[in-house]
């Protein structure tokens, strides 16, 4: 049985410690949501002295452009993240599974264009992509946009499974090879379930960066009925004021799906950024 000592409770406080800036953002954003429309002007640390949950219903009836509902912009910020982490993870697992088993000079340069894909920045490139999706006819359109998330996060999605690959034995699939199974035999059935981890961390990793986007969604869908939640909040930013509990209000509706995704998915989830960090 082990004790509770000076060092524990050392350790407890750090942890503690640690946890305030992670804590008082969420602290923030909820006392400003339970707010009154008269409290939510200044003194923003402070409790709400008359917590009211109207402020959370008039955010899903208020929240929007005009052209789509608050309900309409929680289901296409659901469905593009759904398709965009699930296109990302048939797409990216077998890619950087090539790339880590084949050991040839094509297959090393093939990583270090996708490794560039990492530094240079998206924005350089928003002007041309836009004309083109607009020749395209897919500028404004659902399709577009999850293609613009494919090629935004496909660099992170295949470096981060080639990582995983490389540090992974390849004494079962060798096994199965002498079984006689097929190349797409053995990475379905032997390869894929041994890195469901770093399938965990790219999936969080993805999809938030999907679910929290605010600039791609503006730029591709604004103004039409395929914006996501966080242009669907914006609407509450007026050009000389800001109606802060509604957009907190917004955030921690928007939160709520996330954090529901984490906690069917922390253990898996944190094992994958165990193994990513040893490797």
């Amino acid at each position: 049985m082990s004790r509770y000592t000076r060092w524990s409770a050392f350790r407890e406080a750090g942890l503690w410690l640690a946890a305030i800036p992670v804590l008082l953002p969420l602290y923030f954003v909820v006392a400003t949501a339970l707010k009154p429309a008269d409290e939510g002007g200044g003194h923003y640390f402070k409790p709400p002295t008359n917590p009211t949950l109207e402020n959370i219903s008039d955010a899903w009836s208020e929240a929007g452009s005009g052209t789509v509902s608050f309900a309409g912009a929680l289901f296409n910020s659901l469905f593009t993240t759904a398709v965009v982490v699930a296109l990302l993870i048939v797409i990216a697992a077998p890619a950087g599974y090539a790339i880590a088993r084949r050991g040839s000079r094509l297959a090393g340069a093939v990583f270090g264009m996708f490794a560039l894909g990492l530094i240079l920045p998206f924005q350089l490139g928003i002007i041309p992509l836009y004309a083109f999706m607009v020749e395209a006819e897919l500028a404004g359109t659902r399709e577009g946009l999850i293609l613009v998330y494919l090629g935004m996060l496909l660099p992170l999605s295949i470096f981060l499974y080639t990582g995983f690959f490389r540090a992974l034995p390849p004494d079962y699939e060798e096994a199965a090879r002498v079984d006689g199974a097929s190349s797409v035999r053995i990475f379905a059935q032997v390869v894929f379930p041994l890195v469901r981890p770093i399938t965990g961390v790219v999936a969080i990793l993805c999809g938030l960066l999907v679910w929290n986007d605010f600039f791609v969604s503006l730029v591709f869908v604004g103004g039409t009925d395929k914006e996501t939640l966080p242009v669907a909040v914006y609407s509450f930013v007026g050009r000389f004021s800001a109606q802060w509990p509604l957009i907190f209000a917004s955030a921690l509706i928007a939160m709520l799906p996330v954090m529901v995704f984490y906690f069917f998915m922390q253990r898996t989830v944190m094992r994958g950024f165990t193994s990513t960090l040893r490797g």
